[in-house]
């Protein structure tokens, strides 16, 4: 009899919370898709390396980071279903009332909702493994794509993976279980006046406390503005960030009902907007629901907020590997030893025997014994300003960044070298000399460019800047090279041997691996005690003193997936989360509004200007916590871009990327407003 009862049941909350059920659905999906990545046998490959099997830093960070990630979507999960499970407790409280006067025990009614919730657990889970096996593919093919790699669709891909099915099912069986045994302790201290009277307790406020509650909501956007001017008056500390993260909490809280005080406060003081159509409704109708609802708004905004600038931060990476990894790594290999005398012949015995070389070159760089280029670029770059703050950080970091002595090349192999590249040569006069910087070093000191110039005792006229990407991160000089005509060089010492290769075709990960045991060494880890310096392109970046871009565009390509696709999950999940809280909001509250709308016909309101005024009100409530979240995400975005345009040369604005999330962004809202605004409308526009 309970079973069959059950099974009713669950086929109402079916219909009833369609977008729970849904969201559930889909939350399941991604989490089965996800663990398909930990558990497959290809990317097993991808993140390991040599003949041992070692696990490499990228393939570390993607089993850390899809383990913290599932770990969060874990606990957001388990929130939704402990909010969803006491909503609908709260709802259906006088339907259980019923059953204890009907003669039912409350343990009975226990077991009744847990069947009624592992009937649509259950339901949900097996109704997302078609669209979890079809995101897989999806998945599978663009984590592919962004490492450089190609994925084929075969019967074997579409097998399902049994350890990332069962861990998707112990993870949602934890979240079940959690949510139900929370509800079941709340619903076991429960008497029957307390069922029957629960649907109608809410969070509760003192109307006395509306002037409070106005205060509060001037205070929440004060701090919302102090957070611009920290961000664009360049004021931010590390107390001041603290600080200001702290209060940012307690502003999504408080927000909300110092909104509520303040729309009351407007209605009573007679706003001109209360005399307009029907917004006297809209006003009382929104600020009794956030009223309501505050915390739960609170938290649906900070889940948008982090779902915001998760997939910003995610689209910054996307950008870096897209546009910045061929010019960090021009040269398809690239060796440089400190010893001069060198000739590279085991190296180039190796190279010739696994690929086939269309030019290679072997040449010096050189030095006069001054260091007046590094001198000059660590007082003028951004990223040592703390140096007057904390000089002993700072000149920790330039020693890592920049070699003890400038870096010098003849014109003739800078020719060479760019005519491998595929670049126009440079000319210079016999009393000229040139400066070749990244871009993104020429971006932040063109303004202020000829204190550099003045700064070298070359007694050469300077004859401009160069910008192409060409292998300055510790192989062609740090930051800076110094071009001088070849008879300067008689002046100065050999300071390094390095050796470029441009290869017909591709180039095997594995040579690098081959050309670090040749040289003695282990990739990753001898570099750091090493000679090599890497400049100020340190967020990315390590030190190499053999660079096999082939290997190392993998590696970098790797990390950048490692950090973007957990961030686009998480983000992705919490605003599935969110709407639909949103909408199950609006959806239970259908009989309320049906009986005032009902009122509003019989005043002569029509049917048509019924449902606009249905669509404005829901409108406004699915609005309020985006326009927050938005407002505080942004200024994250535009801080961090301006951090990343800093250390990456990226030059692409933080507000680009935040759009790009935001309209993505739009397009879930859009659907979710659309359902609800649909199931709304069936249920009270009839006759």
């Amino acid at each position: 009899m309970l079973n069959r009862l059950a099974m009713q049941n669950a086929c109402r909350l079916w219909r009833d919370y369609l977008h729970y059920f849904l969201t559930l659905c889909v939350t399941a999906a991604l989490m089965f898709s996800f663990h398909s990545l930990l558990f497959s046998k290809d990317i097993y490959e991808m993140m390991h390396y040599g003949e041992n099997g070692e696990l490499s830093s990228a393939g570390t960070m993607l089993a850390a980071f899809l383990s913290v990630s599932t770990a969060v979507i874990l606990g957001v999960a388990a929130w939704m279903m402990n909010y969803m499970t006491g909503f609908i407790l709260e709802k259906r409280s006088r339907e259980f009332a019923i059953y204890l006067l009907s003669g039912m025990r409350k343990n009975q009614i226990a077991a009744l909702l847990v069947k009624e919730n592992a009937i649509l657990g259950t339901g949900a889970l097996f109704a997302s493994f078609p669209l979890g096996c079809g995101l897989r593919q999806a998945l599978f093919f663009l984590f592919y794509k962004s490492v450089g790699k190609h994925y084929q669709f075969s019967a074997e891909s579409l097998q399902i993976s049994l350890p990332a099915l069962l861990l998707t099912i112990l993870s949602g069986g934890i979240c079940f279980a959690a949510a139900l045994l929370w509800n079941q302790k709340k619903f076991s201290r429960m008497e029957i006046i307390g069922l029957l009277h629960m649907d109608r307790q809410n969070e509760k406020v003192d109307e006395r406390k509306n002037v409070l509650w106005k205060g509060l909501f001037f205070l929440s956007a004060g701090n919302i503005l102090f957070l611009y001017f920290l961000i664009f008056s360049g004021k931010i500390s590390k107390w001041t960030a603290i600080l200001e993260m702290t209060a940012l909490v307690f502003t999504f809280f408080f927000f909300y009902l110092g909104l509520s005080g303040f729309l009351m406060k407007y209605v009573r003081n007679r706003g001109r907007l209360v005399y307009k159509k029907e917004f006297l409704f809209l006003i009382r109708q929104f600020s009794s629901k956030i009223r309501n609802t505050c915390f739960v708004l609170g938290a649906l905004s900070l889940l948008f907020m982090f779902a915001l600038v998760g997939s910003s931060l995610a689209f910054m990476l996307s950008d870096y590997q897209n546009k910045q990894l061929d010019v960090e790594y021009p040269f398809d290999i690239i060796i440089i030893s400190e010893d001069t005398e060198t000739d590279f012949s085991e190296e180039e015995k190796l190279i010739e025997e696994n690929i086939m070389p269309k030019e290679l070159f072997k040449y010096c760089v050189y030095q006069n014994g001054t260091s007046e280029a590094g001198d000059w670029l660590y007082l003028n770059l951004n990223v040592f300003s703390d140096r007057d703050k904390d000089p002993v950080m700072a000149e920790g970091r330039r020693a890592a960044a920049y070699y003890d002595h400038d870096v010098y090349m003849g014109i003739t192999d800078y020719n060479k070298l760019r005519n491998m590249l595929g670049l126009k040569p440079a000319v210079l006069r016999d009393d000229q000399y040139l400066i070749h910087v990244p871009n993104r070093i020429y971006q932040e000191i063109r303004d202020k460019a000829a204190g550099l110039e003045e700064s070298l005792p070359i007694g050469l006229a300077f004859a401009g800047f160069q910008t192409e990407g060409f292998a300055q991160n510790g192989h062609n000089g740090t930051d800076c090279l110094i071009v001088v005509p070849d008879r300067e060089l008689a002046q100065m010492n050999q300071y390094f041997s390095l050796m470029a290769v441009m290869a017909e075709g591709g180039v095997p990960e594995r040579l690098s691996d081959e050309l670090y045991a040749l040289a003695g060494k282990t990739r990753g880890y001898d570099e750091l005690a090493d000679y090599i310096r890497i400049g100020t392109e340190t967020l990315f970046l390590m030190p190499a003193s053999i660079q096999v871009k082939s290997r190392e565009v993998l590696e970098l390509r790797f990390l950048m997936s490692a950090l973007s696709f957990p961030l686009f999950y998480i983000g992705l999940v919490f605003l599935c989360v969110s709407f639909t809280v949103l909408s199950v909001q609006q959806s239970s509250d259908v009989d309320k509004y049906k009986f005032r709308y009902r009122i509003l016909y019989l005043l002569g309101m029509g049917r048509e200007q019924i449902r606009r005024t249905l669509a404005k009100q829901m409108f406004f409530y699915y609005l309020c916590p985006v326009i927050l979240a938005a407002a505080v995400s942004a200024a994250f975005v535009i801080y961090v871009g301006r951090q990343f345009v800093v250390y990456t040369g990226i030059h692409t604005p933080g507000a680009l990327y935040f759009g790009i999330s935001l309209g993505g962004f739009l397009g879930i809202y859009v659907l979710y407003f659309g359902l609800t605004c649909f199931y709304c409308r069936r249920n009270i526009c009839t006759d």
